[in-house]
């Protein structure tokens, strides 16, 4: 009976130890879980504080997107590394792009950001001789380059547009550089920098010079036309654009020149580069959608149907705007009321229930953008345009602001009519500068 007893006892101890063991194994198993889970998370946690607080790690918006620098890129400039993370704007993989506003040239190869180059000069805006904006090719290279402007030599000269060049510090022919005053329509960089940029550069390169939004904020009472963070400025108010060849080498160079009347704002992701695509399905449509820039009234909408002038899918809105009569701030506030006119041109779609006549708010969506003009769907091309081309589709937004709801010139050589071109400065013939209108600058904001 005792032995019976002692070893239930024993059954009974092996299997507390058992239990035991079993409940401490089990405890150390999905305790073990539990933390690896936690201490996951904190990691994130600790991962986004250094995003959010260490300089020398990307901003947010840039951890997730794909890198398109080369691995021996150097940075002359810590913060150009942002570049790295920015999508190129060609639609080849070698070329150059200028980016006036950050004063950068950044050069590619195989699809990759290999220099990083800083602009030291560049021509000011609103002169007929302004550094074109848009996609050019690298055109003749010259060592030593006699300008066809001024009296002066570029050394290590890169041809982009027609009389426009990328070049070193220019001189005299008696040897003396120019001042750091002197104007031209050209892009300028030191001579070494200029130099490394003639070694690298090939006839036929790709080129594109732009400008973006960093340093300008659209005014309080105006909407603007596009999504900023999605687009950039692909071709300037006043852009040069040669039209004729009769005064080359002379004082009279700018009448071969006309000028654009508008500004093109260009999405980042309008089509997979090199790829051509009938339709936006596969793309985020509200990106592209284009906003009436104030309360109006639609003063004109001109389809894409061959009588459009090249300006394709066409809608024209009617603002009035009160202009202050006296500047003086203690003065009357009592406002004069004037009509402008905005245009919206080349789009891909209207809105369909939009007619003439009307009226319009302030912020509405009016149609997408896109690339029609003379009948064709996909006029515009980067490269050769027309309605059977096969280059990669210029989508982009041609906007302006007129004194008249017109397709034309409102004012001025009504003799003849232009299209989105004119002989001499916009203004001359009832344009306004759309980027004066429309935004203020970070100095403006500021002050």
């Amino acid at each position: 009976m005792r032995q019976r007893v002692v070893l239930l006892g024993i059954i009974i101890g092996v299997l507390i130890i058992f239990f035991f063991v079993g409940f401490k194994l089990g405890l150390f198993l999905f305790e073990e879980r539990g933390t690896t889970q936690i201490n996951t998370r904190n990691n994130a946690e600790n991962d986004t504080d250094n995003i959010r607080v260490n300089p020398r790690v990307y901003p947010r918006k840039f951890a997730s997107e794909e890198n398109f620098c080369s691995k021996e890129i150097k940075f002359i400039n810590e913060d150009d590394e942002k570049f790295c993370f920015q999508k190129s704007k060609l639609t080849e993989p070698r070329g150059i792009e200028v980016d006036l506003t950050n004063n950068k040239a950044l050069l590619y190869d195989n699809g990759k950001l290999t220099k990083i180059f800083p602009l030291a000069y560049q021509s000011p805006e609103n002169k007929w001789y302004q550094a074109p904006t848009g996609y050019y090719r690298v055109g003749v290279k010259h060592e030593k380059h006699l300008s066809s402007l001024f009296p002066v030599i570029m050394p290590y000269a890169i041809q982009f547009y027609e009389d426009f060049f990328i070049h070193g510090i220019p001189y005299y022919r008696d040897g003396k550089d120019v001042s750091s005053k002197f104007t031209g329509g050209c892009l300028r960089f030191n001579n070494d920098i200029a130099k490394e940029i003639y070694d690298l550069a090939k006839t036929g390169d790709q080129v594109v010079v732009y400008k973006t939004f960093d340093d300008l904020k659209i005014k309080e009472e105006f909407y603007p036309p596009v999504d900023l963070e999605n687009f950039w400025i692909r071709q300037r108010f006043n852009n040069p654009y040669r039209l004729f060849w009769n005064y080359g080498g002379t004082a009279n160079l700018k009448l071969d020149y006309y000028h654009h009347t508008g500004v093109d704002f260009a999405p980042s992701d309008a089509e997979p580069r090199g790829q051509e695509t009938q339709n936006y399905a596969e793309k985020d449509v509200r990106k592209l959608n284009v906003y009436a820039i104030d309360d109006g009234e639609i003063a004109k909408i001109q389809l894409n149907n061959g009588n459009d002038h090249g300006l394709g899918n066409t809608i024209i809105i009617e603002h009035k705007i009160q202009t202050q009569i006296n500047a003086d701030k203690n003065a009357d506030k009592r406002g004069l009321e004037s009509k402008i006119y905005s245009l919206y041109a080349h789009l891909d779609s209207i809105k369909p229930e939009l007619k003439e006549g009307d009226i319009i708010k302030k912020g509405e969506i009016i149609g997408e953008v896109g690339n029609s003009g003379y009948g064709c769907q996909n006029y515009w091309r980067i490269g050769e345009d027309g309605c059977e081309s096969q280059a990669p589709r210029d989508i982009h937004l041609h906007f302006e602001i007129k004194k008249s709801g017109v397709l034309e010139n409102p004012e001025a050589g009504q003799e003849r009519f232009y299209y989105g071109y004119v002989p001499d400065y916009p203004q001359k013939y009832g344009y306004l500068d759309p980027m004066e209108f429309l935004f203020e600058t970070a100095k403006q904001t500021q002050n």
